[in-house]
């Protein structure tokens, strides 16, 4: 094992264990953020009782005044991990007399490329239901156009193609179809029973790629 691999391994030793429960990062091959100063640490544990499966929020580290970093198993849907990403962020919108302006939150993941852990911006995001969208095919507005990228685990499909969620320029390419005088962005759509793994791997190749992706994604719930 070579020096790299083994400073790798041991920060991800140190930063999945929280007490006696253990949070199994995404493992992703794409660059992302190195660590960043003054943070507080969020875990959201995997758990099952009985055939059910539980996302379960441990917070009690986290302080407003402080940059937020997101530990989530990635074996976890986005089912079980949206409605806890929507309780935080409107943690972080509450007013506070702590509140500290520029405060980012993070989600991390074991970046296998770098050998390292690194972080992933999650900017404020709304998260739709699929049925409360009339149109979710295309979506246009005056000044900006929303190209929908359908997420299928290690696939995403742009109109009626499929592409590997690496290939980022032919990817990119797929924003062509809107007008010049318009600003294109991704807007990202899947069903509810994606692998929080798929979901943070293809947002990690898109952003590494510097794609412009949309504040709004669309879940698709089972029926």
């Amino acid at each position: 094992m070579t020096f790299k691999r083994l400073v790798f391994c041991c920060l991800l030793l140190f930063l999945i264990s929280c007490g006696k429960k253990e949070v199994m990062l995404p493992v992703i091959e794409a660059d992302g953020i190195g660590q960043t100063e003054n943070h507080s640490s969020i875990w959201i544990f995997y758990e099952v009782s009985g055939q059910d499966t539980l996302a379960v929020l441990n917070k009690n580290n986290k302080l407003i005044n402080t940059h937020w970093i997101f530990n989530i198993d990635r074996r976890l849907s986005m089912k079980e991990v949206i409605p806890l990403l929507q309780r935080l962020q409107e943690d972080r919108n509450k007013d506070s007399m702590h509140k500290k302006e520029g405060m980012v939150n993070y989600f991390s993941y074991a970046d296998s490329k770098n050998q390292r852990i690194s972080l992933l911006e999650f900017p404020q995001t709304e998260f739709v239901p699929a049925d409360a969208v009339k149109d979710t095919s295309h979506i246009a507005s005056d000044s900006t156009c929303l190209v929908n990228l359908l997420l299928l685990g290690e696939e995403c499909r742009v109109g009626d193609r499929n592409y590997r969620i690496g290939d980022s320029d032919q990817i990119a390419e797929t924003l062509k179809t809107c007008p010049d005088a318009k600003e294109a962005r991704f807007r990202l759509v899947y069903g509810e029973n994606l692998t929080y793994q798929d979901y943070l791997t293809a947002k990690a190749h898109l952003l590494a790629a510097s794609l412009p992706l949309d504040s709004m994604e669309i879940v698709h719930t089972s029926k």
